[in-house]
């Protein structure tokens, strides 16, 4: 049997050097959990900031919303709705509590809100050390399912 938290990783349509989600820890119909780990040698971080690099809080949201994507296709899946690829992005908002400095390992989870329609609205929180960095909500849309011909 396939780990579903492997095959919800390797579902998502972003690759290196989009990708912000290094693995799924854990991943159910409603919520994940999941990890980005900064080395800080990315290229983004050379001039943000130089001498004092932080990780930028929209990558920090994309991240999150990557594995919201992940999480939606999953439920898509499991309901037999194949084809529902992840979509656009829309955020609700975010606050950023503390900066990131790299090396990092910044802890994700992301619980499912509510659907409205092919929306799937997730509360998010980024933890580095344990220490909450960042909150908020996104919402990612999947294609609808394909129709019959």
């Amino acid at each position: 049997m396939s780990d579903p938290a492997a095959l919800a990783l390797d579902g998502l349509p972003h690759r290196a050097p989009f990708r912000f989600l290094d693995a799924i820890e854990e991943i159910a119909e409603d919520r994940g959990r999941g990890v980005w780990r900064v080395r800080g040698d990315e290229d983004f971080l050379r001039g943000h900031f130089p001498g004092r690099p932080l990780v930028p809080g929209v990558l920090i949201t994309e991240a999150a919303a990557q594995l919201g994507g992940a999480v939606a296709h999953h439920a898509a899946t499991l309901r037999g709705e194949a084809g529902s690829g992840a979509g656009m992005l829309v955020l609700s908002e975010a606050r950023f509590k503390r900066p990131v400095e790299p090396p990092a390992s910044i802890e994700l989870e992301v619980v499912l809100d509510r659907i409205m329609g092919t929306i799937h609205r997730f509360d998010f929180t980024a933890q580095v050390d344990g220490t909450l960095v960042a909150l908020g909500a996104i919402a990612v849309s999947l294609a609808p399912p394909e129709s019959a011909p």
